[in-house]
């Protein structure tokens, strides 16, 4: 009687010892499930960033390529303004010659109608105006400014 109690316990333990280890491994499959559930949305969320990073690429390559572009606008405004600078200093150069020239030629010419007639004056004085006209005329050409744009040579 003590073997067939042992044989039952045995059987007993045998069968308890199945239904732990059935109960673990469908505990561990239950795991296995929502690891591989996490595992997808994981990968569909993955592929969601990737799409989203690939969208911000092309427009982050065209601010790049914009702000290239705009540097390079910025390198001509710059040699633009350092050549407007060396017109500037050319105009004023130009202008004080012509100054110079219209205020010897006005003293020239005071001194003279001192002593000559009215009709004399007015003479002097017209050839003082195409003087001064003649320097203008010659300072913008020669400077090739045309009211404050640049002379072309064009119409």
């Amino acid at each position: 009687m003590l073997m067939e109690w042992s044989i039952a316990a045995a059987a007993i333990a045998f069968v308890a010892l199945v239904a732990g280890l059935l109960y673990a491994i469908r505990i561990g499959l239950k795991r296995l499930e929502r690891m591989q559930a996490s595992a997808e949305a994981l990968q569909k969320d993955l592929q969601q960033l990737t799409a989203q990073a690939s969208s911000l690429l092309v427009p982050a390559e065209e601010t790049i390529k914009t702000l290239k572009e705009g540097v390079q606008s910025a390198e001509g405004l710059f040699k633009a303004v350092k050549g407007a600078g060396h017109t500037i200093h050319q105009s004023t150069s130009a202008l004080e010659r012509v100054t110079s020239t219209l205020s010897d030629s006005a003293v020239r010419h005071a001194e003279q109608l001192a002593g000559k007639r009215q009709l004399d004056e007015a003479v002097q004085w017209a050839e003082l105006g195409l003087t001064a006209w003649h320097l203008w005329q010659w300072g913008r050409k020669s400077d090739g400014v045309d009211n404050g744009r640049s002379y072309s040579g064009k119409g």
